[in-house]
């Protein structure tokens, strides 16, 4: 037998049963006035019955919660839900979803399950959710119904997501990005190499003998990194050349430096790292464990040719977890941002070497639609990223200075890149045109420099097309 929900009609009749019994009682009492005690009794019972259902959700069990079900085509949706205590204490792992074209069983993921199917017919379709553990049922189906939708379109501003293997979330276009369907073909590669060759000469003469680097750090999608977010059939088991790889070759065919952090995060797996260490679960984004990672890649760099500088270890920081709000892949695909939740952990330097980055938070456009990293349960703490161009000076001026470009991933290792320097200036977020004037206008001018000694620029997979066209 599958648990039935009080549906909205029920508790309307309900109510309707509850009125048209105060008023034969109010018939009976002389004078219009019923019996108090009598009355109470009656709202009380009424009140019992509306608790029974949770409006806000489409069905729960003693184990779990379905919250709702979203639209991706007309023909296929994703229940989401969570799991309760109860199945906690259980031992539940996984949701089963029959009345399906095709049977799915999913693991529940950090408490919540997000699984997508199809129906198997064009129609509003009743579908059951199973609780298990292993491969055993924990208890009852609970039964819950899915619309056909034939609106159901894909977001024309490049941000669907799509629902990948055990409740994994994605941007839809970097299942094209992997599979090589936004190459670019040999000349626009070849320009792309040319262009920063040209761009690297025009350093080297500013410098005029002074040290100098220009710094390319590439940001892989979490497909490129993990393709098992994928579900299967959506990528054959073989290598695909991408655009990013394209890239990454071209420009370490040229003097400037590169940071593939596609490599350093892979080598963090096979050292033990999982996924959500690296990536944000619920959000595009990388964790602030990967930032260090990065901003120490590119302080390699920087210490080679400045040997003073300090580079900051994992063990100058102070680690707190908190548990957020669902990122943007949450709320781009349409889901309830309080009930998918995350753990994050968030890393603050146990010393700050210059005051004035403690203010770069401050620096923020939300008229230009600023992005908010993440925003704890509680709602009264967040970050933003600053999408206008800013200045940090720390006024040491025995250290290097920097001009940085980068998109929303590279705020943090911006921010300490800038803590640990002298002077830092930091592009607007996704402006990734190198200037020359500003490269002259932010230099060290104390020592006499004609140029700034770094440029390093931050570009995410998904930000290529803006760095280097379309």
């Amino acid at each position: 037998m599958c648990k039935k929900n009080v549906s909205k009609k029920k508790i309307v009749l309900a109510v309707l049963a509850v009125v048209c019994a105060s008023m034969l009682l109010c018939a009976c009492v002389p004078n219009g006035s019923p019996d108090d005690s009598i009355f109470e009794k009656l709202i009380e019972v009424s009140k019992e019955e509306s608790e029974v259902i949770d409006e806000d959700v489409l069905a729960e069990s003693e184990y779990l919660t379905v919250i709702d079900v979203v639209s991706i085509t007309p023909n296929e949706v994703a229940v989401y839900g969570v799991l309760k205590e109860a199945g906690v204490s259980a031992g539940v792992d996984s949701v089963r979803i029959t009345g399906t074209e095709v049977d799915v069983t999913e693991k529940i993921k950090d408490g919540y399950f997000i699984i997508p199917f199809t129906f198997p017919k064009n129609s509003r379709c009743t579908m059951m959710a199973t609780a298990m553990k292993g491969d055993k049922e924990a208890e009852e189906a609970l039964s819950f119904s899915a619309p056909y939708d034939a609106t159901a379109e894909e977001r024309l501003d490049g941000k669907s997501v799509s629902v990948g293997s055990n409740s994994m979330l994605y941007f839809s276009n970097m299942l094209d990005d992997y599979l090589g369907k936004e190459l670019y073909t040999n000349s626009q590669a070849k320009k792309i190499k040319s262009g920063i060759i040209s761009q690297y000469k025009v350093y080297e003469e500013l410098a005029d003998g002074a040290q100098f680097g220009l710094i390319y750090v590439f940001i892989p999608d979490p497909t490129t990194v993990d393709p098992s977010i994928f579900r299967k059939g959506s990528v054959e088991d073989k290598t695909y050349l991408t655009r990013y790889q394209q890239v990454v070759k071209e420009v370490s065919a040229t003097k400037a430096n590169v940071v593939d952090m596609a490599e350093v995060l892979k080598a963090e797996l096979e050292n033990g790292a999982v996924m959500s260490d690296l990536f944000r679960v619920t959000d595009s984004h990388l964790t602030e464990y990967a930032s260090i990672l990065m901003y120490q890649k590119v302080m390699e760099y920087i210490q080679a040719k400045y040997p003073e500088v300090e580079c900051r270890s994992i063990d100058d920081f102070t680690s707190e977890k908190k548990t957020v709000l669902g990122g943007d892949y949450v709320n781009y695909r349409g889901l309830d941002p309080e009930k998918i939740t995350e753990e994050i952990t968030l890393y603050t330097p146990k010393k700050a070497y210059g005051d004035a980055v403690k203010d770069i938070i401050l620096y923020t456009d939300t008229v230009n639609k600023d992005y908010t990293l993440f925003t704890t349960i509680d709602a009264k703490d967040g970050k933003t990223s600053a999408a206008e161009r800013f200045l940090v000076n720390n006024e040491n001026t025995d250290l290097p200075n920097a001009l940085i470009y980068r998109g929303e991933n590279a705020l943090f290792a911006s921010k300490l890149i800038a803590d640990s320097l002298g002077q830092t200036m930091l592009a607007r977020s996704c402006d990734y045109f190198i200037s020359m004037t500003d490269a002259k206008t932010y230099r060290n001018k104390t020592k006499d420099k004609h140029v700034t000694d770094f440029i390093v620029v931050f570009v995410s997979e998904s930000d290529i097309a803006a760095a280097f066209g379309s």
